[in-house]
Order: structure tokens, then sequence, then C-alpha cells
């Protein structure tokens, strides 16, 4: 499905006042004064010449209709070549467009969900420890688009993104454990996911851990809960 997206990219992250190249500098002090039109035109010569860094801001400015209209397939063009030159944000965000579809037709240069692009370039940012990138990757090895299905990667990557703290993550590492077989140990693990996710509100955790409680006891459910109440997020 075709959609139009807001995106929170952390626009010019990188671009700080102290950086060395001049219009790079330049382009981070137009952004900030919100003169886009002038941030456009320092940052274009870069990015043609081949900086990763200007090629992921320049696809920012298309990919928010900052300066220029908005245009997904010119921001996914730029992300592109930014993420060929292996910058991790530009990896994650062209994954993100190609997970979710983006636009709504040619007006905002409309961009298709495109599940095996999505896995091309959310891989490289899981493995650079990107959480979000790791919780899409999961998502889908556990459904199987764009990559063959397989549950135990999808567990490693949903795992790896929860530990960090994202809730999303929680509870599809919840579907996983909870899904196996006469597995009571994965069971209470699962259980502990749906807890903390259902504690941040998200849709079916709470279904879910209805669903566990009746596979288990009352001393495992407390173990279940006790383990969500000492979790901390890995930093």
């Amino acid at each position: 499905m075709r959609h139009s997206i807001p995106l929170v990219l952390g626009l010019f992250l990188a671009l700080a006042p102290a950086a060395a190249n001049a219009d790079a500098h330049q382009a981070w002090q137009a952004y900030r004064a919100g003169a886009y039109a002038k941030a456009l035109a320092a940052l274009q010569p870069l990015a043609e010449a081949g900086d990763p860094e200007a090629q992921y801001d320049l696809g920012s400015l298309y990919c928010d209709g900052l300066a220029v209209g908005r245009n997904y397939r010119q921001a996914a063009e730029w992300y592109g070549r930014a993420a060929a030159q292996g910058h991790m944000r530009a990896q994650f965000t062209l994954g993100f467009l190609a997970y979710h579809g983006a636009g709504r037709g040619e007006e905002d240069g409309a961009v298709a969900r495109d599940p095996v692009q999505a896995a091309r370039w959310l891989k490289p940012a899981a493995e650079r420890d990107n959480a979000m990138a790791q919780y899409l990757l999961a998502s889908l090895y556990r459904k199987g688009e764009g990559v063959p299905r397989d549950d135990n990667k999808a567990l490693g990557w949903a795992l790896a993104a929860a530990d960090r703290g994202v809730t999303a993550a929680q509870y599809e590492a919840g579907l996983l454990l909870g899904s196996r077989e006469h597995a009571w140990a994965s069971w209470m693990e699962a259980y502990k996911w749906f807890v903390l996710a259902a504690r941040k509100g998200y849709p079916g955790a709470r279904q879910n851990l209805e669903i566990l409680a009746k596979r288990l006891n009352h001393k495992e459910i407390g173990q279940a809960e006790a383990a969500a109440d000492a979790w901390r997020p890995v930093r």
C-alpha cells in the first residue's frame, strides 16, 4: 500500500557547527534558520560530488518536502547513493521506505513497497546496531517477506531490538516465543515481553498475555512478571 508517512530522520545531525567543511557548515546554519533553499544550494554540489552525508541530507529534504516538492523517488535515489557508500542512516531510511512504501502517486513520487529491497538495506543497518532496522528485519523474517521465512533469525533480530527498548520488537519477540509448542520456558519469556509491550499500550499485547496465562501456572506468571520488572534496556 502506498501512502504518505512522516519520517523523523534526524536531518543534519552529523552536520554539526564544528564541521570542517565550510559548505556543510553553511548548510547546517541555513537549515537551523529555516532557510531551506539556501541549505539545498549548499548541499547539492556536495551531494553531486559524492559526499554521502550531503547525499543523505539532500534525500531528507526531498523526503520532507523542504525547499523542494516532496518526492520520495528522488529521496530514495539520494539515500541510495549514500547507502551504497555505507552510510548507516541512509541504509536504514532506504530500507524503511521500501518496507512501508511511501507516497500517493506521481505528485509526490510514490515509492512502492518492496520487501526485497527493504531486507537488502535493513540488514547492514541492523548489523551496525540500528534497533529499528533490527525490528523491521525481524518482521520480514517472521513473515517470509523479501527473505526466506526463518523464525530463528527473526527471533534473534527481534530480541536484539527488544533488549534496546523497541516496544514493537518486544511484541514481535513475544509472538515468536509464544508460538513455540510445549516450551514453557519460551512462554515465560514471551510473557515477559508482552508485559513490557502492554505497559506501553502496544496493541494486542494484553490479549496475548491472556492467552499465555492459560498455559502458565501462577508461579511461572509471577516469575515472568518479576523478570519484566527487573528488565532494563541495553545501552
